[in-house]
C-alpha cells in the first residue's frame, strides 16, 4: 500500500490531469451542448471506460511496453491524433450550423457517441501518459 505522500501526490496529479482541458474533455462538453444531456453522459460513460481499459492493460503489463518501445509509444500517439482530425473531418464535411440541440437536428445514435468516446480515451496520449506514470510509481 502507498504511504500518504504518494496518495497525496497522486490525488493532486489526478486533480491537475481532471481539471486540464483535453480531448476527453471537449468530447463530452460538445457532445452535450450539441445533442444534449443523454449525448453527454453516454461520452461520459465512454471516457470512463477507457480509462478503466488503460488501467486494465497498464496493469497487464502495457506500461513497459510502451516504456521498453518507445516506437510503441509513439504509433498509439500518432493513431489518437488520427482519430482526431477524422472526427474533426467528420464534423466540418457534415456542414451543420447547430449548436443546440433541436427536434430537426441528425440524431446519432447512443452507442455511436459511446464508441467513438471510448475511442477517443483510448487514442488520448495524455491519459496514456498518466496510467504510464501512476503504475510505474506503484
Amino acid at each position: 500500500m502507498p504511504d500518504i505522500s504518494t496518495l497525496i501526490l497522486f490525488t493532486l496529479a489526478c486533480l491537475a490531469l481532471t481539471m486540464t482541458p483535453g480531448p476527453d474533455m471537449l468530447l463530452i462538453a460538445s457532445r452535450s451542448a450539441s445533442q444534449g444531456r443523454a449525448a453527454g453522459f453516454a461520452s461520459f460513460a465512454a471516457i470512463q471506460a477507457g480509462t478503466y481499459c488503460h488501467a486494465l492493460a497498464a496493469a497487464l503489463g502495457l506500461s513497459q511496453l510502451l516504456q521498453a518501445v518507445p516506437l510503441a509509444y509513439e504509433i498509439v500517439r500518432y493513431v489518437g491524433a488520427a482519430y482526431l482530425l477524422y472526427l474533426a473531418w467528420q464534423t466540418l464535411r457534415s456542414g451543420t450550423e447547430q449548436s443546440i440541440p433541436c427536434a430537426s437536428a441528425a440524431y446519432t445514435p447512443l452507442i455511436v457517441i459511446f464508441r467513438q468516446g471510448w475511442l477517443t480515451n483510448l487514442l488520448n496520449p495524455k491519459m496514456a501518459l498518466f496510467v504510464l506514470a501512476l503504475f510505474r510509481s506503484l
